[in-house]
């Protein structure tokens, strides 16, 4: 009788600790990989989705000032969409965000040649990059959160980087905040360079929304780097007072687009510490207030300039131009190439950690 009691009292304790997590499978890939999504959703109802090809988020549904909860992460309506996809929606984006100048780099002296896209630069870790891979996941739930380990190996050689390199990226939803955090860590087994985003396309005012009119950004970023004709950096790092860049107050991203020839692809300069996390943006829109904080030195502000309304999203309505924002806190694009830009350097011994959390409140 004392065994059974016991076991039922264990039994009844984990199933309290994972109270709010429920996964359901989500579908298997062309390769025969099963996938499963997992939804969170914390004592304040807010609720937050993931599937585990991409390690891909899928929804952020929170309350605006009426109480009434929207999605506000964009997504497509099944993994078939996902797999044919190039808008890397919601997936964490590896071995290198972002351009590098000619698909190639030097590191202590040993040049490394990377695979070119059609405009000579290496992007995203293409043509295989990690949000088109399954992601082993480990669920969890502590006092104050609950939610995901994911866990990708990537082998020396991969995407002609150097060194075998080992990523866990944690999924976060505070149990009395409706705030989510993504963390990051990796090491190596040898010297290679490193920069890891989640591509995930905002819309507060609702998934559907498909405009930008409303939103309002407010970044604490002073400077912003100069690109050429094929948005690979130039190496300058400008300021961003008299610009479309400078939100050091908060201002209206729509009104601004015309100003910006084919639209915001652009990465702005945190003023705070390399590394310090700290908070650095705050987005409002459609009765939503959207605060970011990170470690990461940068933000890469995209306002989903590729869109055409070919794709279709999770809502049945086709994604428009201009209809979403995409904020991926990393390093710079051309790190490796540039002495003045933070080091994305990666060392065997060394861990790279960082951290990023979105906090949402009615506005």
């Amino acid at each position: 009788m004392l065994r059974l009691t016991l076991l039922s009292a264990l039994l009844a304790a984990a199933a309290s600790a994972h109270a709010g997590i429920r996964v359901e499978a989500y579908g298997v890939t062309q390769a025969g990989q099963p996938v499963e999504k997992v939804v969170l959703e914390n004592e304040r109802g807010m609720r937050l989705a993931y599937i585990d090809y991409g390690a891909t988020l899928v929804q952020a549904e929170v309350a605006d000032r009426r109480g009434q909860r929207r999605n506000v992460i964009l997504s497509l309506p099944d993994l078939p969409a996902f797999e044919r996809t190039r808008g890397r929606y919601g997936a964490i984006i590896g071995r290198y965000a972002g351009r590098i100048a000619n698909a190639r780099y030097t590191l202590d002296g040993k040049t490394v040649q990377l695979v070119p896209n059609a405009r000579g630069a290496a992007i995203h870790g293409d043509p295989d990059p990690y949000d088109k891979r399954v992601w082993q996941r480990q669920d969890f739930a502590d006092k104050e959160s609950i939610g995901s380990i994911y866990r990708l190996h990537s082998p020396d050689g991969d995407q002609k980087f150097p060194g075998a390199l080992d990523v866990t990226v944690t999924y976060r939803l505070l149990r009395k905040r409706d705030e989510f955090r993504i963390e990051y860590e990796a090491k190596t087994s040898a010297p290679t360079v490193l920069n890891l985003t989640n591509h995930a396309y905002f819309n507060l005012a609702g998934a559907a929304a498909n405009t930008l009119q409303g939103h309002r950004f407010q970044i604490a970023a002073d400077r912003y780097l100069e690109t050429d004709a094929v948005r690979v950096p130039t190496g300058a790092i400008l300021n961003v007072a008299g610009t479309p860049f400078d939100f050091r107050r908060a201002a209206s991203v729509h009104e601004r687009l015309p100003s910006v020839s084919g639209g915001y692809d652009h990465s702005l300069l945190f003023a705070k510490p390399v590394g310090a996390y700290a908070h650095v943006a705050v987005v409002q829109g459609g009765g939503i207030r959207m605060a970011v904080a990170t470690s990461e030195p940068s933000v890469q502000v995209y306002t989903v300039n590729g869109f055409d309304g070919k794709e279709t999203g999770s809502e049945g309505v086709a994604y428009q131009r201009y209809g979403a924002f995409a904020f991926e806190t990393q390093h710079l694009p051309d790190s490796p190439n540039h002495a003045n830009f933070p080091t994305t350097a990666l060392y065997p011994g060394q861990v790279f950690r960082s951290q990023t959390s979105f906090h949402f409140t009615p506005d």
